[in-house]
């Protein structure tokens, strides 16, 4: 009833266990069953519930609409009424001194070191704050002590335009100059912005345009822009600053076209995946008339170009040996990025010659030695061939399984930004300085703040210490709290990714369950299709939802929890890069390929115990167990068969991919007499359909791989069951029969 209890077998004298005996009773998949596994089951359950659970409570306190809108310093979101600042009409955000985002996180989180703040809409045109210094001296000297008649005097006199002015919120910068304060002090202050570009926004920042003006930097032609601390901005030190928004704008113009293209092509690109999931369904049906053509030809191709290398290897080493250059070796030339040196060496053809003349020799050993298992596999691919074609649903089950992914995929999705955006805003400490401005800073500011939290009250007082210091700011940066939820939201994380992959792995499961249990149905129809059962993947369908969800979700949990530490181990890995721990990376890399290769081996036997479970109706351990024993019995037949379906499949995806891609190019290159419509970037279009062949030819070919998988394991059942008897009649095909040199005695109808 548990995980593993039950149905266990201790009398088996062989290492792999006795083979099947014949019953009378057993006509296929048993159906008279009991749920298996149901402590599993009812963990699956519950952990559902949790997922669900999790999901739910991050959508109560949390909003994904914080994440994708632009903040200022405090955490504000841009075009929001907060009742007492009202920044509804205000949806840009514009930051102070744009060559502070010079540190590529800043594209992740679009906060840097200078003060930010939403407004109404970007700058378009050049301007900064230095020349009107001068001008403010100028004018306190022709009205000595009457700041308001200065504050007031005309543009075109020569006085300030303080409307160019760009200031945090409710900071009057004219009335602060007459109350006393200087414009320089205003700037170094940070309440108003020293310079300005041309700007435009990108998803709601402010950022400098691509044009003439930005690398010219000239202000009414005579004078460059000046930071706060009256540094000199050239244009190239902007242009440095910026060069990720560049990049980023750049992206988006691509992006655009991109999507101008999708959006007058798109009934297209569904017709032409249309007619690859045609072609993809055509190959399978072939496999039954060209499934041998295709294996022997392939293979006495590759013996013959092999053949081909060892003579033409051997006739290149006779040369050189002929011209006397045998003394020269790989070692006395030692290592060289030109290639040419090596080919010009008599002992790199003596490699390439023992290296082919090796792997032709095994390979004619292959096909001389195993020639009637090649038959075999070529005998079993066609009956698979025929088990999908009299049941054709089966190849639109995958629909079935990618409509689940995708939902799963989705809730995980919308409670990750969730759960990344509950909780109060949390702000941290940017810290630019250079090392001679971090030493000469009193304690405890005199080492690098970057990193550490701040209370943005705190910051914004005029009586901090560091409120003046420009190159460091205390910003918003992400969404938590100090609750412990909140203090969980990472663990909260690892649990939703974790739960994502067990119920995808139980998905993928749950068909494969029951496409073997559909296709072992048609195997055990004595006469075909007449006993195959009505409905058969819906039948199977039924059976595997209601009898077997433990055990499917104990195969699922074993591969979620490999899967999950393979994550971890690519965390750790990344943690890692900068070190210079040799010994930590080596044993990383060594632990990250053997879970690589327990999570293949885990997935081939979960494939093969799916299908016992289909056919027995017994428990997840049993079913493994037992699928194991058979193919271990059978190891060679499982070996070749395996090479020779991974070959037949790669085989039919790279034709149906690669006659798409080229269908596509000829039909959006004009080449065909239906004109396609005119495009930005056609390739990228061929790439998109080819990339959609692939992953469409693979659900059709997924299921074919199955249905070999499930005709072979009831192949080797019925050799051990059977033999060919009255009372023991073989249920393989004649052609299987005539390649092992078996046949059925006259027997009546079953």
């Amino acid at each position: 009833m548990g995980c593993c209890g039950g149905n266990e077998d201790t009398t088996d004298e062989k290492p792999y266990g006795q083979p099947k005996s014949h019953d009378p009773s057993f006509k296929g998949p048993i159906k008279k069953r009991s749920c298996t596994d149901i402590i599993c089951c009812l963990l699956f359950f519950v952990f559902i519930l949790g997922f669900i659970t999790i999901g739910l409570f991050a959508w109560l306190n949390g909003d994904p609409v914080i994440l994708l809108y632009p903040t200022d310093n405090q955490g504000r979101i841009c075009g929001v009424n907060y009742g007492d600042l009202d920044l509804s009409s205000k949806t840009n955000v514009f930051y102070f001194d744009i060559t502070q985002c010079t540190n590529p996180a800043f594209l992740l989180s679009l906060q840097c070191a200078t003060t930010q703040i939403c407004v109404p809409s970007c700058p378009s045109e050049l301007w900064t704050y230095f020349p009107d210094v001068a001008k403010t001296v100028a004018l306190e000297l022709r009205f000595p002590g009457d700041r308001t008649a200065a504050s007031n005097e005309p543009v075109s006199t020569g006085g300030v335009d303080w409307s160019k002015y760009i200031c945090t919120y409710g900071f009057n910068v004219t009335e602060e100059y007459v109350n006393g304060m200087s414009i320089q002090e205003i700037v170094s202050a940070g309440m108003c912005a020293p310079y300005y570009v041309p700007m435009t926004p990108v998803v709601s920042r402010c950022v400098p345009q691509v044009n003439n003006t930005v690398t010219s930097f000239l202000y009414d032609g005579t004078q460059e822009l000046v930071s706060a601390s009256q540094t000199v901005i050239s244009g190239s030190s902007l242009q440095n600053g910026t060069n990720e928004l560049q990049q980023f704008l750049a992206a988006r113009e691509i992006a655009d076209a991109i999507f101008a293209d999708f959006t007058a092509s798109w009934y297209w690109l569904l017709a032409l995946m249309a007619i690859s999931a045609l072609v993809a369904f055509l190959w399978i049906v072939i496999m039954r008339w060209f499934a041998g053509v295709i294996v022997w030809i392939t293979l006495l191709g590759l013996i013959g170009l092999l053949s081909f290398g060892v003579w033409y290897c051997y006739n290149e080493y006779n040369i050189l040996k002929t011209a006397n250059q045998g003394d020269e070796s790989i070692i006395s030339v030692g290592f060289t990025t030109n290639l040419s040196t090596y080919l010009a060496l008599q002992d790199t053809w003596l490699a390439f010659l023992i290296i082919l003349a090796v792997v032709d020799f095994i390979l004619i050993l292959i096909v001389l030695f195993l020639r009637k298992r090649i038959q075999i596999a070529i005998q079993i691919i066609r009956q698979a061939s025929k088990a999908v074609g009299m049941m054709i649903s089966t190849l639109f089950y995958p629909l079935v399984t990618f409509v689940l992914v995708l939902i799963v995929v989705a809730f995980w999705a919308a409670t990750a930004l969730f759960l990344a955006s509950s909780g109060d805003p949390v702000y941290g400490i940017v810290d630019s300085r250079n090392d001679s401005q971090i030493s000469m800073a009193s304690a405890p500011y005199n080492t690098s703040l970057s990193g550490d939290q701040c209370v943005i009250t705190e910051w914004t007082n005029t009586s901090h210490p560091l409120y003046l210091v420009d190159e460091v700011k205390c910003v918003f940066e992400k969404y938590g709290g100090d609750s412990i939820f909140h203090q969980n939201v990472t663990w909260l994380q690892v649990v939703e990714v974790f739960g994502m992959l067990w119920i995808l792995n139980w998905i993928i499961a749950l068909g494969q369950c029951t496409l073997a249990g559909a296709f072992s149905s048609y195997y055990w129809a004595w006469k075909k299709p007449r006993d195959i059962p009505f409905l058969p993947l819906y039948s199977s369908f039924g059976r595997a939802l209601r009898y077997h969800t433990g055990s499917l979700a104990f195969g699922a949990l074993i591969i979620a929890i490999v899967q999950i530490i393979r994550i971890l181990l690519e965390y750790a890995d990344h943690k890692l890069k900068g070190t210079e721990n040799k010994v930590a990376k080596f044993i990383l890399k060594c632990l990250k390929c053997c879970f690589w290769c327990l999570e293949k081996f885990l997935k081939f036997l979960n494939r093969n115990a799916y299908i016992m479970v289909a056919v027995y109706g017994k428990n997840f351990c049993w079913s493994a167990k037992e699928a194991f024993k058979l193919l271990m019995r059978n190891i060679l037949r499982v070996v070749v068969l395996d090479k020779v379906t991974d070959f037949i499949l790669f085989m039919g995806k790279l034709i149906v991919t690669v006659g798409m891609g080229a269908l596509s190019w000829a039909f959006f290159t004009d080449k065909f007499p239906i004109r396609g419509p005119s495009l930005n970037y056609y390739w990228l279009m061929i790439i998109v359909i080819a990339v959609g062949t692939y992953f469409v030819a693979s659900g059709f070919f997924n299921t074919f791989a199955m249905a070999v998988d499930t005709i072979f394991l009831c192949f080797l059942e019925d050799l051990e069951r059977n033999d060919g008897s009255e009372q023991k009649p073989y249920y393989m095909s004649k052609g299987l029969m005539k390649v092992l040199g078996k046949k059925n005695k006259k027997v009546k109808d079953k």
